[in-house]
């Protein structure tokens, strides 16, 4: 496989030398020293004006197999034509991707950052507050099909004589996301000849309806190999446990610290994704939530910070994988179900698409509804070269879709399971069933409901009136932190700290090490606090009143 250097040389021997430079600076700084296999194979044919149609797993570099030939056709382009417009137009089908995709194209831009400008216009900022960015006419758009729809039709956006080139990422979720009818509509304000990638980690019926609308005599490319990394690289688990020993378990492996580095809980709705954090709370195990309630700018500075180090764990709901996506635009909400959906962002999604970076663990604490959408939440781990693990709790309900899930992965001719049972013997930590339970009954149903709205009151007011705050004093934007307590529950002092004798025989040798450092850490402190000990009560009046009076009487005698 050639090294990006010389690869980058390849594909960028028509511009001159400055723009080669920064172009080899970008893959440099981003510690990039080859091309992945969809990069290899995608690059050069983009390069040629060929339209792509590829299907890659998750975590493969689709993104950066689209954006370095976008970047690469903008700037040719202005060699000869330094007039400014939009060139390029990216679809996305959730806003966090959007701004990730603004995020990894700027960082492929950094030397060259004047000659090709990037915007994301997927927020939910209002339309007229948008209109200057569209204005100064950045070369790439980034957007969800909606936003680009009510920007051209609020007349902010005109792209039939500028544009050149037109990439759907994830095109395999836009038409479950609801989007057919607003895509349909975009595209006839396309000009009639432009290049176009679809971009996806399967080739369902929506990507071949896709394929229709969009592409013209595409190239595909289907790349060799399973959905998901290796059992070298990813270790997939299960788990047996009813309702009740989910909350076992998962307080056992966070508070025991048998999970190591950062971790995403996935649960099935929003009102679970409270109750765990709530129940958590009660053992001083920190957690932020993640999910469709929260506001854009929330979410995004959630995952910012996640990657950053700031939190170990998430919580994040999968709404989209409970429904059938095939159904999802043609199913009419009903009526009652209305105003239970009214707050929720159509537009959220985390398990496609995000990368978070250095995710040690993805904990199923509910399993997934669909084998695709497991697929894409166990692909938050064990991207690139990095290890990963992956664990599902599965209660008897759930059994039927861990059969699909091991019959798609496993594949023909192989009887080998892809998840392998999880070595756990839950009788050994029958002892922490009281302190789960007590727990549990703290967590009520009025508790989930004032932690939720809590925690959207407190989220609007960091995402909307602190906005133009931290835009000015970026570093207090670090201040802001997530995964506060909420506190609707009565917190139990008792519950925070485990006990020795409750930590089962087999755990201690993994639990104990970690106290004994914590103890040698502060071995010179303690040596310290003693002597100090020692000397105060000496000190201490009351203690050594009777050595006081003894003195006396000594002196008293010599007299």
């Amino acid at each position: 496989m050639n090294r990006f250097p010389s690869y980058i040389y390849i594909i960028y021997v028509s511009i001159s030398d400055f723009l080669f430079s920064f172009a080899c600076k970008a893959l440099a700084d981003l510690g990039w020293s080859q091309p992945t296999l969809i990069q290899e194979k995608a690059i050069p044919l983009a390069l040629e004006g060929k339209d792509l149609l590829a299907r890659a797993r998750t975590g493969s570099g689709k993104t950066a197999a689209y954006a370095i030939p976008l970047i690469q056709r903008i700037l040719t382009s202005k060699q000869t034509v330094r007039e400014q417009a939009i060139r390029a137009l990216v679809l996305v089908p959730t806003k966090e991707l959007g701004q990730q995709v603004q995020t990894m194209i700027r960082q492929l831009t950094a030397f060259c950052s004047r000659d090709v400008r990037v915007a994301d216009i997927s927020g939910k900022a209002d339309i007229s507050a948008q209109k200057p960015i569209l204005m100064e006419k950045p070369d790439i758009v980034v957007s969800t099909p909606s936003r680009v729809q009510a920007h051209i039709n609020a007349q902010n956006l005109q792209l039939q004589t500028s544009l050149e080139m037109l990439v759907i990422d994830e095109a395999d979720l836009l038409f479950s996301f609801g989007f057919e009818a607003d895509l349909k509509s975009l595209l006839c304000h396309l000009p009639k000849i432009y290049q176009a990638f679809l971009m996806s980690a399967t080739l369902n019926d929506d990507v071949q309806a896709l394929k229709e609308l969009v592409l013209h005599n595409p190239v595909m490319l289907k790349l060799q190999g399973s959905q998901l990394p290796d059992s070298s690289q990813l270790q997939q688990y299960s788990v047996r446990c009813e309702e009740e020993d989910k909350f076992l378990l998962i307080y056992t492996l966070l508070k025991l610290g048998l999970v190591q580095g950062k971790s995403l809980v996935f649960v099935r709705d929003v009102d679970r994704c409270y109750r765990l954090k709530l129940f958590l709370e009660q053992f001083s195990i920190p957690a932020c939530v993640l999910n469709s309630e929260l506001p854009i700018h929330s979410r995004c500075h959630i995952i910012s910070q996640f990657n950053q180090g700031f939190y170990n764990y998430i919580i994040a709901t999968d709404e989209q994988g409970l429904e059938n996506p095939a159904r999802h635009s043609q199913k009419t909400p009903e009526k009652g179900k209305k105003k239970k959906k009214k707050g929720k962002d159509k537009e959220y999604g985390v398990s496609r698409g995000i990368d978070f970076h250095n995710v040690s663990n993805v904990i199923n604490f509910d399993f997934p509804a669909s084998v695709e959408s497991y697929i894409h939440r166990v692909g938050r781990t064990a991207r690139a070269d990095n290890p990963g693990s992956a664990l599902s709790f599965i209660s008897h309900t759930e059994l039927q879709m861990l059969a699909e899930v091991e019959n798609t992965l496993t594949g023909e001719g192989s009887h080998d399971s892809v998840l392998k049972p999880y070595g756990f013997k839950m009788e050994e930590i029958e002892g922490f069933r009281y302190r789960c339970r007590d727990a549990m009954r703290s967590v009520t149903k009025q508790a989930v409901k004032e932690a939720r709205l809590k925690e959207i009151k407190q989220e609007l007011l960091n995402s909307e009136k602190l906005k133009t705050y931290f835009e000015d004093n970026p570093r207090d934007l670090q201040l802001l932190r997530h995964d506060k307590d909420l506190h609707p529950a009565v917190i139990k002092p008792h519950l925070k700290n485990v006990p020795d004798y409750l930590i089962p025989t087999a755990l201690k040798s993994l639990v104990n090490p970690l106290k004994r450092r914590k103890k040698k850490k502060n071995k010179a402190d303690g040596v310290m606090l003693s002597s100090f000990k020692k000397n105060s009560r000496g000190k201490n009046p009351l203690k050594s009143f009777r050595y006081a009076r003894k003195k006396r009487e000594r002196k008293a005698g010599k007299s």
